[in-house]
């Protein structure tokens, strides 16, 4: 009894002493508008999920149907954006760095920061960020308010529309300038 209580604790100790490598990556918006292609303000007008043997076999993908404009250029954007996992039961495939269900649903308001994946199959995909940035849109004190996710994210409090369209605007600049 005693050598397999002192095999546990031995064990449990070479576990905690294992190091553990972070998947995700805390990234303020200057940081990730420097990795990204666009952030755009859209409405989500629709939703679907494809199961897809890239990048491994297996992977099921969410794909949303966006319209609206680009906080970089103010142009407008109609697209698609694809992002690993699904929220549809029957898929039996999430992931936690996805989008929540309720930043993604279908008539939902959001910023989307996404970059453009060449080697995703069928020619290519726009490919929101995994790490939960897609900021939903709410209704606030009369005002649009995007919903912050915390330290460590692009927008870490709730701001107004406004605020954050203007924050997107400077960071752009900056990229622009080279700094």
């Amino acid at each position: 009894m005693r050598k397999s209580m002192f095999f546990a604790a031995l064990c449990g100790a070479a576990l905690l002493a294992t190091p553990v490598v972070a998947a995700i990556r805390a990234m303020n918006l200057s940081e990730l508008m420097s990795i990204t292609d666009d952030a755009v303000l859209v409405h989500i007008t629709g939703r679907t999920t494809f199961a897809s043997d890239y990048p491994f076999e297996g992977a099921v993908y969410t794909q949303l149907a966006l319209s609206g404009e680009s906080l970089r250029t103010g142009k407008a954007y109609d697209g698609t954006v694809v992002f690993l996992g699904s929220h549809e039961p029957a898929d039996q495939f999430g992931t936690s760095e996805m989008p929540t269900l309720q930043d993604t649903r279908v008539g939902n308001r959001a910023v989307v920061f996404f970059q453009h994946d060449d080697a995703f199959p069928g020619g290519g995909a726009d490919v929101a960020c995994n790490l939960g940035y897609v900021f939903r849109v709410e209704e606030g004190f009369g005002t649009p308010v995007v919903m912050g996710k915390g330290e460590g994210a692009a927008f870490p409090d709730n701001l107004k529309l406004s605020d954050a369209r203007a924050q997107v605007t400077a960071a752009q600049a900056l990229l622009q300038a080279g700094k």
